[in-house]
Formats: structure tokens, sequence, C-alpha cells
């Protein structure tokens, strides 16, 4: 008799999960989710601009990581010297453009893996909460 309530159970469990309404409780706060889209995903999540870089520094930010603004700044000095070699490449020796193009990418590239690290490590420590549950 109890195999056969199972798969019951089990379906019923499902159609439950999958219903399109939330209710409300004073246990669990209500979110919304987007019609005809997943809804393990809430409607309010950000939207990747596939830049892997961009979207972990995006991450960090609404995160409140403590290391956002640090690398943020370093960023963003790193764009400068990109728009500095686009105003004045014209004029700059061949060997000099091409050793600072190579610097920049390389910080760059610096910046954005310690980006993708300290989300990394973001996520770890968030897992561990949730051990902790």
């Amino acid at each position: 008799m109890y195999l056969r309530a199972i798969p019951v159970v089990s379906v019923l469990f499902l159609a439950a999960c999958s219903s399109a309404t939330v209710t409300h409780t004073a246990d669990k706060p209500v979110v919304a989710y987007a019609k005809e889209n997943s809804t393990i995903v809430p409607v309010k999540s950000v939207a990747s601009t596939n830049n892997t870089c961009v979207d972990n520094f995006n991450f960090l930010r609404r995160a409140g990581d403590s290391q956002y603004e640090r690398l943020s700044r370093n960023y963003i000095k790193v764009n400068d010297g990109f728009h500095f070699l686009r105003v004045n490449k014209n004029i700059m020796g061949e060997d000099a453009r091409r050793i600072y193009t190579m610097n920049l990418d390389m910080k760059l590239d610096t910046i954005c893996s310690e980006v993708n690290f300290a989300s990394y490590k973001l996520i770890q420590e968030k897992i561990k909460e949730l051990n902790n549950i």
C-alpha cells in the first residue's frame, strides 16, 4: 500500500512546487517570479553583460564585498590608460604603443582574475553559511 502512495505523493509534491501562485506566510517572504520563465530565478535578477569581468564586478558590488572599492579603482585606472592610448596612439612610437598596450592588457587580465577569485571566495563564504543551517 505504501509503495503505491509514493508515486502519488511525488506527483502531488511536484505539482505543488510548480504552482504559479506564491502564498504569503509570516515565515516566508513573497517572491514574484517571471511568468513562462524559470520558476527558480526571481524576476528581479540581474542580467548578464556577457562580459565575465564586468559581471563579477557587478556581483561583488551587489554583494557588498570589501574588495570591490579597491578593485574598482584599479579597473578605472586601467580604463584611463586605454583612453590615454586611444587618444595618443597616432603620436606614440610603435614600440612604445605596443609595450604600453601589452602592459594594459596584462593589468586588466590581472584585475579580472582578482575579481573572479574574490567572487569565488564570496560564494564559498555563502556556502559555509548555508552549511550552518
